[in-house]
């Protein structure tokens, strides 16, 4: 093999590989092929038997899920029903509310006694209960009360489930609007249950339903109303026959043995095809079984799903609902043997389909082994020619290029591969070729951008001491006075920043410092602090006051300004002899301020607008009075917006702590302190923003703090 040339090599890998693939490959297909043959028509039993179990589950699932929509929207319509009759007794008591709100501006009329009309006519009547005494004042409300007839008989004519509308007042006067001429000289409203109960409840109450004398399954609505002090001063009820809505429940059939009944709140039948509302037919008891009182609870609780459950020895599912206005509940019971008989034939037919398919799979497993052997003959042939014509096809081009790379690698970058090819090996050719004009071109430039970048370093080295030049930076400042003492630092992000900070002598008495941050970083930056160190120091030592310099250097600042920078900037004149500290803030972040014997705090006032943002801006100018032990701390929002590795600022409140945890150190270590908590905080995270602060303390008259 080792004299033998690469063509040679190539034809015999890829023939002995293609072969031996092939051969393997088709051994273990055949075999597998019987193997599945076998495996697929168990396989194929097992999976009719498992698909007809899950259909049959799904069968059930489906009429459950069925049974539970239709009694949410039975109940859901019985509730609507129900839900409309309370707006509208609501409705009643709002307009009572109303009328003796505003009782001017209704006349009224005398109403006659409920025998003075005649029967099974709609029609509006009044009477008092029997120890009512008529003084003029009920004599009154009873002409205002029987305003209320017209809203009553309108409500009542558009509900065909309302029996009658009327209310009670607390003097005893009852208006009622229904077709009963019945008169009941006794009768006294204030002592009915839906008086009563409603009287005591803020809310519209509804009464247990229950059968009337005309054999009407009824329920009551009733809301109490009040006069303008808020004092109830009488009830507005409606009796609701349940007829129609009874009859829809007892007409509804879901299947052969389906039907569908409704409970109140206390679990009695309010419908129900084979019991009476009180639970009772033809003297037998109520439905009894396994789980059926349990599941009475759960629907009186307001619940809603499917359960099993035996009703007189038979088992059932039964779906159920709430009907949330009243507190009642509607439920729909099927025999669970409808429930599971589709689902039972499926599967028996299903079983049936998964045999006859195991006779077909065998049959087609058998044809497909066949043929599979013929195609790998076929196959084996075909390997062994193409080996041949690929083997010389490839070892060509690939010694020519190899030749070519050996060169290259010599060091001779002008040479080129001729290989026009369009496979990978043309590709790689073409590859290699583009390789050695771009490296001929890189070590070219790389001379080039060495050299620049040697350059720039060189100047950028040179501006950062240029700027660091331009910042007081000797310490102590002024050891003639010892009036005051301060300490200022700067850490800039890249080589140079946009922070400055600047402290002098404006005269014998007066010492201006200053703390900024100009937006953006690196040289433009630098560039413009230049010119607004430069323009707020000039226009401090004219004899402007902070406001005067701030406003004259912002129209100057604008002047130009097409790249948009601009400057937030704190500056404040210190009167040495009486230690009033005058200060303007453009928008910078607020100074810290500690009184002698006390902590620090933020020296806010309501910031200024930026500096170089917009032209004739005005700058409120503020004061304030240092005792003598008193400091005033400065600084960017590179000290509060330093962050970490989880991108957490460092933030206002931090600071204040960290300063008053080091407050009474030297300047100069109060600040170093400042910058290590810092640093501690960021875990190493890079500086994003430039750090600059500068601390002041007052000692006053004859030097003492």
């Amino acid at each position: 093999m080792k004299n033998l040339k690469f063509a040679t090599k190539l034809l015999l890998v890829i023939l002995s590989t293609s072969l031996a693939s092939v051969i393997v490959v088709s051994t273990i297909s055949y075999t597998e092929l019987l193997n599945l043959s076998e495996y697929s028509q168990d396989a194929n039993i097992r999976l009719g038997f498992y698909a007809s179990d899950n259909s049959k589950d799904a069968l059930i699932e489906q009429a459950e899920s069925y049974m539970e929509r239709l009694s949410a929207s039975q109940a859901a319509e019985c509730d609507a029903t129900l839900a409309k009759i309370q707006s509208e007794v609501i409705l009643m008591a709002a307009f009572m509310s109303e009328l003796y709100a505003n009782p001017g501006n209704f006349a009224g009329r005398v109403m006659p006694l409920p025998n003075e009309v005649p029967a099974d006519i709609p029609t509006a009547k009044m009477m008092t209960a029997p120890d009512v005494i008529i003084t003029p004042e009920i004599e009154a409300e009873m002409l205002l009360v029987s305003n209320a007839e017209y809203i009553f008989g309108n409500i009542h004519a558009g509900n065909h489930n309302l029996s009658n509308a009327y209310m009670g007042s607390v003097t005893g006067i009852n208006l009622r609007w229904s077709v009963s001429a019945t008169y009941n000289p006794d009768f006294d409203p204030r002592t009915r249950p839906w008086y009563q109960e409603a009287f005591a409840s803020d809310e519209a109450v509804w009464l247990e339903a229950h059968i009337d004398a005309f054999n009407n399954i009824i329920t009551t609505c009733a809301k109490a109303y009040a006069n303008p002090g808020g004092e109830v001063v009488g009830v507005a009820a409606t009796d609701i026959r349940l007829s129609t809505m009874v009859e829809n429940i007892l007409d509804m059939r879901i299947g052969e043995t389906g039907y569908a009944f409704l409970i109140d709140e206390n679990g009695s039948y309010l419908a129900h095809p084979y019991y009476g509302v009180t639970g009772e037919s033809d003297g037998e008891e109520a439905p009894s079984g396994e789980n059926y009182l349990l599941l009475i609870q759960s629907m009186t609780e307001g619940n809603s799903g499917v359960s099993r459950s035996e009703i007189d020895g038979v088992e059932y599912y039964i779906a159920y609902a709430p009907v949330p206005t009243t507190g009642w509940a509607l439920g729909i019971a099927v025999e669970y043997d409808e429930i599971i008989s589709g689902a039972l034939m499926m599967k028996a037919d299903i079983d049936s389909q998964a045999v006859e398919v195991k006779d077909q799979i065998r049959e087609t497993l058998n044809s497909v082994m066949f043929r599979f052997i013929v195609l790998t003959c076929i196959i084996i042939i075909i390997v062994l020619i193409l080996s041949i014509l690929i083997s010389g096809s490839v070892t060509k081009p690939m010694l020519k290029l190899t030749s070519n790379v050996i060169e290259i690698g010599k060091g001779n970058l002008d040479n080129k591969t001729d290989i026009e090819t369009r496979d990978e090996i043309g590709v790689l050719a073409a590859c290699f070729n583009k390789m050695t004009d771009d490296l001929t071109e890189y070590i070219a430039n790389l001379s080039r951008v060495t050299a620049e970048k040697e350059r720039i370093g060189a100047e950028l080295d040179v501006a950062t001491k240029i700027q660091a030049s331009m910042l007081p930076s000797i310490f102590p400042a002024f050891p003639e006075r010892e009036e005051f003492d301060i300490y200022a630092s700067m850490q800039p992000a890249k080589e140079v920043g946009g922070d400055f900070y600047d402290f002098f002598m404006i005269n014998e008495n007066t010492l201006a410092i200053v703390m900024a941050d100009v937006s953006g970083k690196g040289v433009p930056a630098a560039l413009f602090m230049v010119i607004a160190k430069t323009l707020i120091k000039n226009n401090a030592q004219y004899g402007q006051t902070p406001k005067e310099v701030f406003e004259t250097v912002n129209n100057l600042l604008c002047e130009g300004n097409d790249a948009g920078m601009f400057v937030t900037a704190v500056m404040g004149y210190l009167d040495i002899s009486t230690g009033k500290f005058t200060f303007v803030n453009a928008g910078h972040n607020p100074p810290l301020v500690k009184k002698s014997g006390g902590d620090f705090e933020w020296l806010k006032t309501k910031p200024g607008f930026i500096l170089a943002g917009m032209e004739d801006m005005f700058y409120a100018q503020h004061e304030i009075i240092l005792d003598g032990g008193d400091e005033l701390f400065l600084y960017t929002d590179g000290v509060t917006e330093a962050v970490n590795n989880e991108n957490d600022l460092f933030g206002d409140p931090k600071l204040l702590e960290t300063a008053n945890n080091h407050h009474g150190l030297p300047l100069k270590e109060f600040t170093v302190t400042i910058k290590r908590e810092i640093d501690k905080f960021a875990e190493g995270a890079e500086q994003a923003d430039d750090i600059t602060m500068l601390a002041l303390r007052y000692r006053g008259e004859g030097g003492e703090s």
